[in-house]
């Protein structure tokens, strides 16, 4: 009897890996309300950030909290250019290829009615999406981590991220990590890594 091998796992960030990060959104949203971007996102980290991220503060209370840091922004348009700024990124096209040869998850922090339009249509393809507004905490807490390795089903696990600190808490799980650069260099090191 020959025994099927595990499949490795992958796990992805959204940001920066599978789509754009925000930044565009943060831009434009300055730019239409007549402020810098640099006070904004102070503000934002600052005042709500974190709950944000975390689901103590729902998309709606963000969206109340926008609407007063920048009144000069309709509510539809700051909704619009969300939309128009979280564009995907090539890697998300390659998840269906991939998830042949792995098990395929999602550990962001985000928002989780902002980027499940993302996977529309491929919802087969993913094992599990793990969002820190559901669950509570935000990369790199460990918690976040932990919550996500419960979903994997072997321990072959390489998590990608944008940002190195997220990649080290992911390497106190003994993950291997791969950091995603900006010009998407690093969907090689996964087309080989799936090849093994």
């Amino acid at each position: 009897m020959k025994l099927e091998r595990e499949k490795p796992q992958l796990v992805f960030d959204v940001g920066g890996v599978l789509a754009e990060n925000l930044d565009a959104f943060w831009s434009g949203m300055a730019q239409a309300a007549g402020i810098e971007r640099a006070d904004l996102r102070a503000r934002y980290k600052a005042e709500i950030g974190a709950a944000l991220w975390r689901g103590s503060v729902t998309e709606e209370n963000f969206w109340l909290w926008l609407g007063e840091a920048c009144p000069a922004v309709q509510a539809s348009e700051a909704r619009e250019l969300l939309k128009k700024v979280l564009l995907p990124l090539p890697a998300l096209g390659l998840l269906k290829g991939w998830s042949e040869r792995a098990d395929i998850h999602i550990l962001s922090n985000h928002v989780t009615g902002w980027i499940l339009p993302l996977f529309s249509g491929i919802e087969d393809c993913l094992s599990s999406i793990v969002v820190s507004s559901e669950v509570g905490y935000e990369k790199p807490d460990p918690r976040l981590f932990e919550w996500a390795a419960t979903k994997l089903k072997s321990s072959d696990v390489c998590f990608v991220d944008d940002k190195e600190s997220n990649l080290e808490a992911a390497r106190r799980l003994g993950w291997d990590t791969v950091l995603a650069d900006p010009d998407g260099h690093w969907i090689r090191e996964i087309e080989h890594r799936l090849k093994k």
